[in-house]
């Protein structure tokens, strides 16, 4: 997806970090956002799918913004997946058994994915060859 309005119906927050900010040259790191919302600045490479896990999230909805580079995100409904890792009530994430496809989206520059808390998702597998990722993942709380 690339429209930002998307983001902004979502969260205010994250839509104007995103506008106000030069998002390649933010450094890696958590900004705290309004609202409980906040952004992991992150950079890595990207991972063969054999080694990547689904994730699943309790209270906060992801907002998956490639900044640079490109990867996969794979998504697949949570209950189609079997548990590796229980849910973890301080980082808010469950693992996954790799063993199963699901839809793959693939991001590159600009390019961002709205994942539920119900989404079960494999984030950062590399597209076409294992390459730097600098991304974006905006939290954004559940409102109960």
């Amino acid at each position: 997806m690339r429209d930002l309005e998307q983001i902004k119906a979502l969260d205010a927050s994250c839509y104007d970090f995103i506008k106000n900010n030069d998002m390649a040259s933010l450094e890696i790191g958590r900004y705290e956002l309004e609202n409980g919302s906040y952004v992991l600045i992150q950079s890595y490479t990207s991972k063969l799918r054999s080694v990547a896990r689904y994730e699943t999230h309790e209270n906060y909805y992801d907002i998956q913004y490639v900044i640079k580079g490109k990867e996969i995100i794979s998504i697949i409904p949570r209950e189609q997946l079997t548990v590796k890792n229980a849910y973890n009530p301080e980082k808010d994430i469950t693992f996954y058994e790799n063993s199963f496809e699901g839809i793959d989206h693939v991001l590159s520059d600009g390019d961002f994915l709205i994942i539920a808390p119900a989404d079960g998702h494999m984030p950062g597998v590399c597209a076409d060859a294992q390459s730097e990722i600098k991304k974006a993942v905006f939290k954004v709380p559940v409102r109960k």
